[in-house]
């Protein structure tokens, strides 16, 4: 009788880098060096914090009110009459419900934290004329597709040049020299979708950070769309448009080198900065029948019982982790599971990070013709992705404090 088989695989063998004393080292083992750390970088962070938003990445549509919004004075937002209403008060955070914006022109509310919107009309589409008495309130669009307001009471006779308009949000434009603060700049007037800096984790485990807003004007991504798509991205009364952040890696950088020209005082002989890695912001028409959002992986889990973690409960949760199925890696399209996020649509990058849901109001077009769409009431979902919990804010959810303010 023949012997068993034994039909486990062995393990593999352990193995780790030995360097050789005189032996140069290549270009090749110092990237390799790189591609581990980072990997296994990426691998820790996956596992231990899953993947989503740790902190900022808040989308917001600036010239449309939002709540917990920082407004610098003089910025403005199109209320929902499509008027202009600038911040007359202090740059503040907008408060958490919409403000009662004044409906008569030269008018004002009071939102919180001292911003005050002042009611500057319809934009006036006759724009910038030379030599023309124009009255308080009134704005206008200017070459460079600001809104500008009127800042003189109670009208104005324009210059017979066109100004040379200033471009920053509270700045000052002469129209005439006679009148040097002729002009407010409330900025851009194109609406845009804006990206706060932030920080997240991809479903790979690598690290996307923006350190700067990012804007993307919609009008023109709606206009380059076609109109069976935007036809097709209609769902019950709104076009459905997702935010996406994609890690964009470096390909290529600096190469490390001594310092020339006899200058042996430097202290730093190699470049400092080792790796930049970049990012992309991503809108993407939801033109399936019924386009997903992400799941929790966790939530099954249900919250902790009144009794607390019992030892059922424990059981619970660890054959949630023995699953596979699970916790940080059960959305992983790279899994053993084999399970692909529902928040991303047919041939999209599966690493990506979801951010936020825009439903932009519209009907349907008429054979041929795109959709109707009304920016004015486009609004923002930013709390259907995934969020990465920090233990701070968990240990002070759970009671425990530290610091003086404690």
């Amino acid at each position: 009788m023949a012997s068993p088989t034994d039909n486990l695989s062995p393990p593999p063998a352990p193995s780790r880098v030995y360097y050789s004393l005189g032996r140069m080292l290549g270009v090749d083992d110092f990237q390799a060096d790189q591609d581990y750390h980072r990997g296994r970088l990426a691998r820790a962070l996956l596992q231990l914090c899953g993947t989503g938003t740790l902190m900022g990445l808040k989308v917001t549509v600036p010239q449309l009110w939002s709540p917990g919004t920082y407004y610098p004075a003089y910025a403005f937002v199109y209320d929902s009459s499509l008027n202009v209403q600038v911040n007359t008060g202090a740059a503040g955070i907008s408060g958490t419900a919409p403000p009662a914006f004044a409906a008569a022109a030269g008018s004002s509310g009071n939102d919180a934290n001292g911003i005050v919107w002042t009611n500057q009309g319809p934009v006036n589409p006759a724009g910038w004329r030379s030599s023309t008495l124009i009255g308080y309130p009134t704005a206008i669009i200017d070459t460079n597709s600001n809104i500008q307001i009127l800042n003189v009471k109670p009208n104005l006779t324009t210059g017979a040049t066109l100004p040379v308009w200033n471009t920053g949000i509270g700045s000052t434009t002469a129209d005439p020299a006679t009148a040097p603060t002729a002009w407010i700049c409330a900025g851009p007037s194109t609406l845009e979708i804006a990206v706060n800096p932030g920080v997240a984790i991809d479903r790979v485990g690598r690290i996307i950070e923006v350190p700067r807003t990012v804007c993307i004007r919609v009008q023109p991504w709606l206009t380059n769309q076609s109109d069976s798509d935007l036809n097709a991205a209609l769902h019950a009364g709104n076009i459905l448009i997702d935010v996406f952040a994609t890690f964009v890696p470096c390909t290529s950088g600096v190469t490390p080198c001594f310092a020339t020209n006899d200058n042996y005082s430097a202290t730093d002989a190699f470049s400092a900065n080792r790796l930049l890695d970049s990012f992309a912001m991503q809108l993407v028409l939801r033109t399936e029948a019924n386009p997903g959002l992400p799941q929790d992986p966790w939530l099954p889990t249900g919250a902790v019982p009144t009794g607390g973690i019992t030892a059922s409960v424990a059981a619970a949760l660890q054959q949630s982790i023995l699953s596979v199925n699970s916790g940080a890696s059960a959305a992983q399209p790279f899994s053993p599971s084999g399970a692909v996020p529902v928040e991303y649509p047919a041939g999209f990058d599966l690493s990506s990070v979801f951010l936020a849901r825009i439903s932009l109001p519209a009907n349907p077009g008429t054979t041929g013709n795109p959709p109707a769409y009304f920016v004015n009431r486009i609004s923002v979902n930013n709390l259907s992705r995934l969020f990465i919990y920090p233990p701070s804010l968990v240990a002070r959810s759970l009671g425990l404090t530290s610091g003086a303010e404690s």
